[in-house]
């Protein structure tokens, strides 16, 4: 009962900063696909998708996926531009080279 209620409190927190941030238009959602793939890892992408219901479920390759990265940087990344993004951000898109 005591680990529900302390995953509530986390997962709620977890939400609200990340509802914050983005109503206050300092994040964007962001598909990052190449060739008409998607390039957000497996289980990596940050909200639901057509095909499944809760963050952390997308299959590599979904087009549909998406994460959240900061306001202005999605077009950066989908033009190969990582210079300004973070390491978190980073491990979460599959980087060809």
């Amino acid at each position: 009962m005591i680990k529900n209620g302390i995953f509530t409190a986390v997962a709620a927190a977890i939400t609200l900063t990340t509802s914050v941030a983005f109503a206050e238009g300092e994040m964007e959602k962001c598909s990052v696909v190449k060739d008409g793939k998607g390039l957000i890892k497996e289980n990596k992408a940050d909200c639901k998708g057509s095909s499944h219901s809760c963050a952390g479920q997308n299959k590599a390759g979904d087009s549909e996926s998406w994460i959240l990265v900061p306001k202005g940087q999605c077009d950066k990344i989908n033009a190969g531009d990582f210079s300004a993004v973070g390491q978190d951000i980073k491990d979460k898109i599959e980087v060809s080279n």
